[in-house]
């Protein structure tokens, strides 16, 4: 991770023109870099700004967070947040309301912040994947991309003229940013959250998002797991943002993505659908730019749009005979009809007349041929209205259109193409035209049917991957012999538990257990004995663990336990039950029957520790004094 030098950062700063948090939310960075601060003056900040109570309020209850039950009282909401995530849900809040246009002629600014608002609900839904809070993850989405907001804001022309040439050249600006201004927003981005006060690890998968595999984290860390957490999150909001074409072209890198975190199926179906609901209702409060978005089984299971395809030449089109097709007539005149049926019919297609009444119409609409031809110039028929909602339809929306025009009624064709038709044909209609006309949409039907066939073997691939790197991510954190979470798993959970006990103020215990006489075990009964001893009592821990709280294998014969919301009597109280139950149970190993106790060391968070490996030693130095005063109990620290 690179950081902008600090002598060019404070220049860029004098020139006042750096996106920052304003009002309330300077103020509240303000207050919590202070050692004394207290939790009643960040509450009297937050009320000062209605809007921004009210969106606190808004994320304390929101679903993602888990609440059962509604928060009405913004202290409590501030206390179950933490007072730093509300800086930094106030920080980027702040810096999106503050810099909602600029000076930039190519920088779409409604573009970017619907894209950011997308990208943090998402980082929300994908918040247990990478075990962090998800006010935290929404804020690091909202901002990740800050660093560009920036670059258009310092150098407006110069960076208007870069967006221009990457489009038109079609490649990545960070590479121009390097160029033009010796850094990029990257690091620009990170510069800035740093100076914020975000958490090291947020700012990292903000930096390396872009590229996760490049980052060199180690596999099934926390901080890889939150680095793709937020690629996902940003791939799915560019789909959120653009058109219907370019979102097909877009599928394969975000089921790639989800599939590396080991998402797939109806899971992703449902995730992508909730982000996009939530993502439509915030956008309307905070007035940020969205679109309708279908379904993602819909999306995921349409045909490719047909502009996109490219059919060969029409000379192509002869040398390939299509399958007979249904053809259905609509509203075509009289004296066209029965020749155009014969032509249809010695091309071998089946032509299928449909009455010119709104009910013909309405059966056409309901279930439409895979071809259907219509008759511009019928009475009372509007062509542009009919393939619109022909392909608001599950099946007219994979039809072909072809519409019959008389050379009077030339200047309309553009209306038509754009409403959804596939081709026009000029009146009259000969033989030679109309096998043409009918084999491109034969090969168009052919080649959309291919494709559609490939892509579900490539869900059906997407899916395969994703459960495999399921299994590949729970094997990295899940310790081999015992089923339990490993050490990288609980000390990574302890970590994020311990960070926010030091804004929330509630209590955090950490037990360390350890078999007493475990190498008396092995050297009487065998490794595998000592092995199978160590199953079953991961099992009792299994089983009498509370929902909320962590247990893992920390090493060898020894074992952790993350009390969450556990003061000293009660995380007592769980040690001692735990060593109770151990030293009455029955431990088997095959016909014989092993004694076995646990010693217990209790520690609980004081707010002191420089981390959370503080609170491990002194669970630890706990259980030394349990081993050292006799074994077989449970002492906690003082």
């Amino acid at each position: 991770m690179r950081f902008v030098d600090p002598d060019r950062y404070a220049a860029l700063k004098a020139t006042g023109k750096l996106p920052s948090p304003k009002g309330v939310a300077l103020s509240i960075i303000r207050l919590l870099q202070r050692d004394d601060f207290r939790i009643a003056d960040l509450v009297q900040l937050v009320q000062s700004d209605p809007a921004i109570a009210g969106r606190i309020l808004y994320f304390a209850n929101a679903a993602a967070f888990g609440r059962s039950r509604p928060m009405v009282s913004l202290p409590r909401a501030i206390v179950a947040l933490g007072s730093f995530r509300v800086r930094d849900l106030v920080i980027g809040l702040s810096v999106m309301h503050s810099h909602r246009s600029g000076q930039c002629p190519a920088f779409d600014y409604d573009a970017f912040w619907g894209h950011s608002l997308a990208t943090g609900i998402a980082c929300q839904e994908l918040a247990h994947f990478a075990q962090i809070p998800s006010e935290e993850i929404f804020t690091i989405g909202l901002l990740a991309r800050v660093g560009e907001l920036a670059l258009a804001a310092i150098f407006p022309e110069e960076y208007s003229a870069l967006l221009t040439e990457a489009r038109e050249r079609n490649i990545e600006i960070g590479g121009l940013e390097q160029e033009r201004f010796s850094l990029d927003h990257r690091e620009l981005a990170a510069t800035m959250l740093q100076e914020w006060g975000l958490p090291d690890v947020l700012i990292q998968a903000a930096f390396h998002h872009e590229n996760p595999d490049a980052a060199g984290f180690a596999d099934g860390s926390r901080v890889l797991t939150l680095t793709h957490s937020l690629s996902f999150a940003s791939a799915l909001a560019h789909i959120c943002m653009v058109d219907e074409e370019s979102r097909w072209s877009l599928l394969p890198s975000l089921l790639a993505r989800a599939a590396r975190l080991g998402i797939s199926g109806d899971t992703l179906n449902e995730m992508v659908d909730r982000t996009v609901k939530r993502w439509r209702e915030w956008g309307s409060k905070l007035q940020v730019r969205t679109q309708d978005i279908p379904p993602f089984a819909e999306i995921l299971a349409a045909s490719p749009p047909l502009r996109r395809m490219g059919v060969g030449p029409d000379n192509e089109n002869r040398r390939v005979r299509p399958p007979s097709l249904n053809v259905q007539l609509i509203g075509i005149h009289a004296s066209d009809l029965n020749p155009l049926m014969q032509q249809i019919d010695s091309l071998g297609h089946q032509p299928v007349l449909v009455d010119d009444t709104p009910d013909g119409l309405k059966q056409a609409l309901r279930r439409p041929a895979q071809i259907i031809i219509a008759d511009m110039s019928m009475p009372g028929f509007k062509p542009a209205d009919f393939c619109k909602t022909l392909r608001r339809t599950p099946l007219g929306k994979d039809g072909y259109i072809l519409l019959l025009a008389a050379p009077e009624d030339e200047d309309r064709i553009p209306d038509v193409l754009t409403a959804g038709a596939d081709d026009v044909l000029i009146k009259p209609v000969n033989l030679q035209a109309l096998r043409v006309h009918l084999n491109t949409a034969g090969r168009m039907l052919m080649l959309r049917e291919e494709i559609h066939r490939e892509r579900l073997g490539v869900l059906r691939s997407t899916d395969e991957f994703a459960s495999a790197q399921k299994r590949l991510l729970q094997d990295a954190l899940t310790d081999t012999l015992t089923q339990l979470p490993n050490r990288r798993n609980g000390l990574d959970f302890l970590a994020s538990e311990w960070r926010f006990t030091q804004t929330s103020g509630s209590p955090l215990a950490c037990l360390m257990l350890d078999i007493d006489h475990f190498k008396r075990i092995n050297d009487t009964y065998g490794h595998a004995a000592g092995d199978e001893i160590l199953r079953q009592l991961a099992e009792i821990l299994r089983g009498t663990s509370r929902s909320e709280d962590m247990v893992f294998r920390y090493g060898g014969e020894e074992f952790a336990a993350i009390l969450t919301n556990a003061n000293v009597r009660i995380a007592t109280q769980i040690g001692e039950r735990i060593r109770g139950i151990v030293e009455k149970t029955d431990f088997r190993w095959q016909d014989q029957s092993i004694s076995v106790t646990l010693s217990v060391g209790v520690a609980v968070s004081t707010g002191t520790e420089e981390d959370s490996q503080d609170l491990i030693q002194a669970a630890d130095n706990a259980l030394y004094q349990a081993k050292q005063t006799g074994r077989n109990r449970v002492v906690a620290a003082r």
